[in-house]
């Protein structure tokens, strides 16, 4: 069973703590780009396979699974078929879901420096702006 602990809220990101009974599992990061497939998304599977006028696309979300290590087959597919539901698939909005690996993820706090740090090492152009710490339980709430 998991549990969600969303840490942070913005217009256009989101950030999740993942938890088993057991452990905690993963940071998962939901970004809203408001951009269509990029070059380089058009490349992954099953984009690749697909005619460009099949995936006219207007927004993609991006859907970023952070751990400190390789997670099992069986996390894995959870953590994907759990958050593929956060997003509408429509004709005009989709998602690209990928994982990535960051060793040093647990060494950090749960501050605007470390999230932007997450941010740059899964290749997000999203920047957290700097705001005022006691307005932080104001982010949450729209």
């Amino acid at each position: 069973m998991l549990s969600l602990r969303r840490v942070l809220k913005l217009r256009d990101l989101e950030i999740f703590h993942v938890w088993t009974q057991e452990h905690f599992l993963s940071y998962v990061i939901i970004e809203d780009t408001r951009k269509p497939f990029t070059n380089d998304d058009k490349k992954l599977e099953p984009l690749c396979y697909m005619e460009d006028e099949d995936i006219e696309i207007l927004n993609v979300f991006r859907i970023s699974i952070i751990n400190d290590e390789k997670l099992n087959e069986e996390d894995s597919e959870t953590l994907r078929i759990y958050f593929s539901d956060f997003v509408n698939n429509t004709h005009l909005t989709n998602f690209i879901m990928k994982e990535y690996i960051q060793e040093d993820l647990y060494e950090n706090e749960d501050d605007i420096k470390s999230f932007n740090k997450i941010l740059q090492s899964i290749g997000s152009n999203y920047i957290i702006e700097e705001f005022d710490e006691k307005n932080w339980i104001y982010l949450s709430q729209d």
